[in-house]
């Protein structure tokens, strides 16, 4: 919903202004626009650009470097062949902890290209945003200050129950005047006394009271004590890679995470092909699932599958990892038997 949001301002505000429209854009004004991305972009931003109106050639997936995170140099390229085309260039949409890798995108690079080409910047934090809480990792995610637009997702990495989830903008006035519309029977005869209505700043309307949980665990923690939590995921992710790197049936990619995800493969000794430790990787998920001592998930990258472990539990310890290892090489054999058979 965030990442939805913020297009939609994006669309209302930045491109109205771009195009010198008498109104908000729709229709055909939608066409000839580009919104630009990493190969590792939620999957939010096509849908938002899809459920707004957007013709699919909108988006322009661009390619990530070996840590999986987008430079400003091929989104400056990108742009410039657009130009060129006669297109326009409305938006970058950055990634700062992807939710497949926990890759960052170079915030400045791509917001020194957006200011120069007089462009939106979005950044979708939803995951890594948290790690702005911790005076030790806040470097991890930098320039998020630089942005238009910020998605922040506290039921992730702020460690509280679904759902709960938050834009922020730089200019509050773009919220109201992308989502300003007011049913008849709110009108107010005395403008001066009232009160804030959350529904001119959001797609909801009545909502409940999620930001009570988040509210009381900040009080409760603090600041330092939250970010010591995400600290805590920082190291335990870096010990599990770390362990993954020096055994030599295990790798990781990459090999120093950025924040708390870890993409990491088995290598059983069994003569397995590309496909084979493809088709292995999955099996082993599901045994790991079924048999109940752990759990990861599973993604693609550069068309190999590699398991996932996305480490957001604060409760988490280095024995849980050691488990979780184990684990998987108990259940190896089992799993190639089945395969071969």
């Amino acid at each position: 919903m965030a990442n939805f949001m913020a297009l939609a301002v994006a669309r209302d505000v930045h491109l109205w202004r771009l195009r010198g429209l008498s109104a908000p854009p729709r229709g055909r004004d939608l066409e000839g626009v580009r919104v630009y991305v990493s190969d590792q972009a939620h999957f939010s931003i096509a849908r938002g650009l899809d459920l707004l109106g957007f013709p699919p050639e909108t988006l322009v997936v661009l390619p990530s470097d070996d840590r999986y995170r987008l430079h400003g140099e091929p989104a400056a390229d990108a742009i410039a062949l657009d130009k060129a085309e006669g297109l326009t260039p409305l938006a970058i949409a950055a990634v700062s902890g992807s939710t497949n890798t926990g890759s960052v995108d170079l915030v400045g690079e791509l917001a020194d290209v957006a200011e120069r080409e007089g462009m939106w910047l979005h950044v979708d934090a939803a995951y890594g945003g948290a790690a702005r809480l911790s005076g030790r990792d806040s470097s991890r995610v930098p320039d998020l200050e630089r942005a238009d637009s910020v998605t922040v997702d506290p039921h992730k990495w702020f460690f509280q129950a679904y759902d709960i989830g938050a834009l922020l903008v730089k200019r509050r006035e773009d919220l109201s005047d992308t989502f300003h519309r007011a049913p008849e029977y709110y009108r107010s005869n005395r403008p001066e006394d009232e009160p804030l209505n959350w529904y001119e700043y959001s797609m909801e309307g009545t909502r409940r009271f999620r930001a009570l949980k988040l509210w009381m665990s900040w009080k409760h923690l603090g600041t330092d004590g939250l970010g010591s939590l995400v600290e805590h995921n920082d190291d335990l992710a870096a010990y599990l890679a770390q362990r993954c790197a020096k055994e030599a049936d295990f790798e990781v990619d990459p090999r120093d995470p950025e924040l708390s995800v870890v993409c990491f493969r088995h290598l059983p000794d069994a003569g397995l092909d590309e496909e084979g430790l493809n088709e292995y990787q999955t099996a082993l998920q599901r045994a790991l699932e079924v048999d109940g001592r752990a759990w990861v998930s599973t993604t693609t990258l550069r068309g190999r599958t590699y398991l996932r472990a996305g480490i957001v539990n604060y409760l988490s310890t280095e024995a849980d990892v050691d488990r979780l290892l184990d684990a998987l090489r108990d259940l190896s054999g089992p799993v190639l038997a089945d395969l071969k058979g």
